[in-house]
């Protein structure tokens, strides 16, 4: 009888080992992964940030050429320089750029991630590699923690590294108590020069931003009652005339050409007359930054509330931030690259910057 019960335990057992398993993706999507344990992925669309935060690069076999630029706006692809630098390039990455079918099939990847808001798309993928392709999601109007979580969570699940994701989600929650004050008459703020499918000027902006919401800083741009991405009239972003204006790195140098040659418009801005303009490490850099827009919202905690947090100091903050989702502290060459956070003048060649003096 005891032998007879073991026999159909491990009968159990093997069966489980053995059977797919359907997981809903981030856009309600149906797959099936295989019932091996995964240990070849491929993450295209910036999924890569997702695979690198749950420490799974060493599961990655080939990679966007995106993903191993010498830039590196983005932490985790500093990071990731000693395992991308020797894989295969399936692709060129970007917006609207296709990954190479056959370079993708030939590295017989158990698994591809991605990330798009089109199910046709990711559908067409996995017909064409015949291999699971699961989507994950920051969020699609504008960035919602909820989402990332989510992500996080499916990620997680797929490639056995629940704890980590669970980690990560517990330290972010973390970060939100700290910047939890709430002012009864919250300060009021814009961000520019937000990448979207390309680098953008001082009107590309996003309503709903996560880096203000968690700050406690309302946003002028939810004047236009949209979410997400907006492109606004640069007149309409001088009648908003937000008391604080934030530039996001990755387009300072368009935002900068464009005060060269409409000095005049900038100059009706009050926030470059007071000294509350500022440069910010990138937000959105062929999708999202998140850990350096949780480390943004403290810097822009500190820069509309200062007594509040006058004890913060912003680039700490960010490094402890960035090691958290990374494993090492590389703001110092998000800094080089980027120019960290400075103020902003007006110069009749565009935009001067200098160190902050809290």
């Amino acid at each position: 009888m005891v032998r007879l019960l073991t026999i159909l335990a491990l009968s159990v057992c093997f069966a489980t080992a053995h059977a797919d398993v359907t997981i809903t993706d981030m856009i309600g999507r149906k797959v099936k992964l295989p019932a091996k344990k995964i240990e070849r992925i491929i993450p295209l669309a910036s999924s890569m940030s997702f695979v690198s935060f749950l420490n799974a690069q060493n599961l990655v076999v080939g990679v966007e050429k995106t993903d191993r630029m010498n830039h590196v706006k983005r932490t985790y692809v500093y990071v990731n320089k000693p395992v991308t630098d020797k894989l295969p390039v399936i692709g060129e990455g970007g917006a609207a750029r296709r990954p190479n079918m056959e370079a993708m099939i030939a590295l017989k990847p158990d698994i591809v991630f991605t990330i798009t808001a089109d199910a046709s798309e990711a559908d067409l993928l996995q017909r064409k590699l015949r291999v699971p392709v699961v989507v994950l999601s920051y969020g699609y109007t504008g960035v919602e923690l909820e989402t990332v979580y989510k992500s996080l969570r499916l990620t997680g699940q797929i490639l056995g590294k629940t704890d980590r994701a669970q980690q990560l989600i517990s330290y972010v929650e973390g970060l939100k108590k700290e910047l939890s004050y709430r002012p009864e008459k919250p300060a009021k703020a814009y961000i520019g020069a937000v990448s979207y499918k390309g680098i953008r000027g001082i009107d590309s902006t996003e309503a709903n931003f996560l880096p203000f919401r968690l700050a406690g800083i309302a946003n002028s741009a939810d004047a236009a009652g949209r979410k997400g991405h907006l492109f606004l009239e640069k007149e309409f972003v001088v009648m908003l005339n937000p008391p604080l204006v934030f530039i996001d790195s990755a387009g300072f140098a368009t935002a900068s050409q464009q005060a060269a040659k409409n000095p005049e418009l900038y100059k009706r801005l009050s926030a470059f007359k007071t000294g509350n303009a500022y440069l910010i490490p990138a937000n959105t850099f062929y999708y999202i930054n998140i850990d350096l827009m949780l480390s943004n919202a403290f810097f822009m905690a500190k820069t509309a509330y200062p007594e509040r947090y006058k004890t913060l100091d912003p680039e700490k903050k960010a490094g402890e931030i960035v090691k958290a989702f990374t494993g090492q502290n590389v703001f110092d060459v998000i800094k080089k690259d980027s120019g960290g956070y400075k103020r902003i003048s007006l110069a009749p060649d565009g935009f001067r910057t200098e160190d902050i003096k809290w």
